[in-house]
């Protein structure tokens, strides 16, 4: 599902403007984001754990130049679901 079709489906449950959840859906983002750059785990009750993991820098042979070249440390997400989410997803497969 895209970004709008949760914005229509909320606004329509909620009776309020699509412009109003869509600013508040960009607000709980851009918090999210921040929430992960400042920490390094951010958990959400009953959906699940986002984790930060920064990886190695390392350095590596370039065959385009033949030189060695050096990779800096990339940021990785990872998520993990909560046990409330995972029963209902595995109440929902059955």
């Amino acid at each position: 599902m895209k970004k709008s079709e949760y914005v229509t489906k909320i606004s329509e449950k909620l009776h309020l403007t699509k412009k109003e959840v869509e600013m508040v859906t960009d607000e709980f983002i851009n918090e999210l984001i921040e929430s992960i750059c400042q920490k390094d785990t951010v958990s959400i009750t009953n959906f699940g754990t986002f984790k930060k993991t920064i990886l190695d820098s390392y350095t590596y042979f370039s065959p385009i130049n033949g030189e060695k070249q050096t990779k800096k440390g990339v940021a990785r997400i990872s998520f993990t679901i909560s046990k409330d989410l995972s029963k209902k997803l595995s109440r929902n497969g059955e």
